[in-house]
This record gives structure tokens, C-alpha cells and sequence, in this order.
């Protein structure tokens, strides 16, 4: 069992499959001082400048940053968008930060379903293991999960982070499809294929506090 509390102040109980919620009901009890003076410590924090969706700011896709360009065109129908090693920019009639938003994050997800799909399944044939289907998610904290069914849930937000990353939450995931917990073999399993699979997680949480301030 284990207890967290994320760099967002949300408190995370993890339990072995089959542990009883009350076990994780009493873990938290037990530990109710150090999660109030944890939460508190983060929730004191000052605020960082919100993020901008405008032409001039930087966005993050596979780890490498991106420079918003804003191209308006009452013209055309639809907005455009054109991928290059350094800038992403929108052509169309375009109204104001919340249009540039939902733009790109819709453009995000789709990039992301692509390449979590191709992922998925080459490491899946490697791991000599299957999955049901897959869903791209907009979580609040979770990169991944999986389910009972052996159904695969990514958060659209993988497509940000540098590609060694992405591909140590796909193993992790489909480490699950053998074991359903947090075992030792399941984390030998994860480490076959991922070696420096600690390393991996400790950056993937170090993006965590920036990229869900401003995605």
C-alpha cells in the first residue's frame, strides 16, 4: 500500500488488487497529519502565470518546444494546422485564445492516438502480450491505466513528453496485462523492457506540476 499526495494537492491511495477499501480508509487515517501538512504546503504556494494560448508562446510536443504562430484568414473555412521542428501555426479566422485552445488540444489528441496506438502495439508484440481497445483521456493526474478487461486508458497529455517516457507508461501499462498490482514481478516485468525504468519515472513526475498548470 502506498500513499501520495501529487504535486496538484490531490491525495492518491494505491492498494494491491485486492485489498479492501477500508485498508486504504486507515492508511490515510493513520497518516492524516502528514497529508493535511503535505497538502497545505503545496496549496501555499504562490500561483505561476497562467499560461498563455497566444502567437508568441511555447508549447511542449515529444519534449521539444513548439512556438505558437497565429496566421488569421477570414477566409477560410476551419482552422489549419502546420507542424514544424519549431513552430506550430494555425491559418483561419480565429477569434481569440479560447478558439487557439480547443484547436490545438483537439489536434493534440489526435496526435496522441496515433502514436500511442503505434506504441502500444509495438511493445506489446515485443512483450509477447495482448489489449482490448484503447481510449485517449483527458485525466486529471494519471498517465495511464488498465483495466480488468485488459482496455488500455492514455492521457492525451503523453504526446508532450520526451518519447522514452511515453514508452516507459506503455510498458507499464501493459505490464498490468500480466500482473494486475504492483508486485515485484510486476516490476521486473516493467524493467525487462525498461531498464532504467526508475530514472524514467522520476522525470515523468518531475513534468507532472508544469504540464497540468497548463494543459
Amino acid at each position: 500500500m502506498a500513499l501520495q499526495v501529487t504535486k496538484t494537492g490531490e491525495v492518491i491511495v494505491r492498494l494491491p488488487f485486492t485489498a479492501s477499501y477500508r485498508l486504504g480508509h486507515e492508511l490515510v487515517l493513520k497518516n492524516s497529519r502528514w497529508v493535511y501538512e503535505a497538502v497545505l504546503k503545496i496549496r501555499s504556494r504562490p500561483v505561476l502565470n497562467q499560461f498563455s494560448w497566444a502567437d508568441g508562446s511555447e508549447l511542449l510536443l515529444f519534449g521539444e518546444k513548439r512556438i505558437i504562430r497565429i496566421l488569421h484568414d477570414v477566409r477560410r473555412k476551419g482552422i489549419l494546422i502546420k507542424e514544424s521542428s519549431e513552430e506550430l501555426t494555425l491559418t483561419g479566422s480565429i477569434d481569440g485564445e479560447d478558439t487557439v485552445r480547443s484547436v490545438i488540444k483537439n489536434w493534440y489528441r489526435q496526435r496522441a492516438r496515433q502514436y500511442l496506438e503505434e506504441k502500444t502495439a509495438f511493445w506489446a508484440q515485443i512483450m509477447n502480450t495482448d489489449y482490448g481497445r484503447i481510449a485517449i483521456r483527458d485525466q486529471a493526474t494519471r498517465w495511464g491505466s488498465c483495466s480488468g478487461k485488459g482496455n488500455l486508458n492514455f492521457n492525451w497529455r503523453l504526446v508532450l513528453l520526451p518519447e522514452d517516457l511515453a514508452d516507459y507508461v506503455v510498458v507499464h501499462e501493459l505490464a498490468h496485462r500480466t500482473y494486475m498490482n504492483h508486485s515485484k514481478a510486476f516490476w521486473s516485468t516493467v524493467e525487462k523492457e525498461i531498464p532504467d525504468y526508475r530514472s524514467r519515472r522520476k522525470r515523468l513526475r518531475e513534468y507532472e506540476s508544469d504540464i497540468y498548470q497548463k494543459y
